[in-house]
């Protein structure tokens, strides 16, 4: 690279300067973040200098702790009304090559849409997988999934939707010889706490 070219971030750079920009903007110190999730401060600070790798289950406690959404984590979004193409939406790669698209930009409070790409045997979640208490709704676009929810398990194809709460156990399985794709409805948004009172589960 020459010296005056320069270089582009990568997605997991990108990722750390926004977690350190709502961290700081919120008063907290890598300690009080660290502390928050669970985490090392060491370890934080690897995913804020882009030099470690979030998975999924990390990014959800980094939105928690910050109190935003997961999709807040994403790369920035155009502005309000702008259409979204789908070769443009920002992206998170969590773990076994499962992707998560964002679809619905900040600052939305009330919902939550994203897309996600499972490849053939990717699986996210597990036996006690849990995160938050919201209502999510799954919707298969694209392949075929074996969906475990408690002590319930429901093969699922295009056009087949499931509505559960977040709190409940779950594991997502794409058991298709494909990639396969689902999109995720949560409301509210499934990195915010329910609001009090909520309604009981459907």
């Amino acid at each position: 690279m020459s010296n005056g070219e320069q270089r582009t971030p990568t997605e997991r750079e990108n990722l750390g300067r926004r977690v350190r920009t709502f961290r700081k903007s919120r008063g907290m110190s890598i300690r009080d973040l660290a502390a928050a999730t669970g985490r090392s401060p060491s370890y934080i600070h690897q995913i804020e200098s882009g030099s470690a790798n979030a998975a999924f289950a990390v990014l959800r406690s980094l939105a928690d702790a910050l109190s935003i959404k997961l999709i807040d984590l994403f790369e920035e979004p155009g502005a309000s009304g702008k259409v979204l193409r789908r070769r443009e939406r920002p992206s998170i790669l969590h773990g076994d090559g499962v992707r998560t698209f964002a679809i619905t930009p900040p600052p939305l409070l009330d919902v939550e849409v994203t897309s996600t790409e499972y490849p053939p045997g990717g699986i996210v979640g597990g036996p006690d997988y849990t995160h938050g208490d919201v209502r999510e709704i799954f919707i298969v676009v694209r392949g075929t999934f074996l969906f475990t929810l408690g002590e319930s398990s429901f093969e699922l194809a295009v056009g087949d939707s499931l509505d559960f709460r977040s709190s409940v156990p779950h594991q997502i399985t794409n058991v298709g010889s494909e990639v396969a794709e689902a999109i995720w409805v949560s409301s509210p948004p499934a990195s915010l706490p329910a609001a009090p009172n909520a309604a009981e589960h459907p």
